[in-house]
């Protein structure tokens, strides 16, 4: 592997214990969004509200 591979490699992120889910949207639409593994489907569903509105995660 070159060093541009290894670069590119190590800048992937991490997608090990992902998974794709569907959300419900406040106004009832639907998204597709990236999370944990095993988060519950209130919190996909939240992520998904805030990542619409653009605001950050709260911590």
């Amino acid at each position: 592997m070159s060093d541009h591979e290894q670069e590119q490699e190590q800048k992937r992120p991490e997608l090990l214990g992902t998974e794709m889910r569907e959300a419900t949207l406040p106004d009832g639409s639907q998204a597709v969004i990236v999370v944990r593994a095993g988060t519950p489907q209130t919190e996909v569903d939240e992520k998904a509200a805030r990542m619409r509105r653009g605001t950050p995660e709260a911590k």
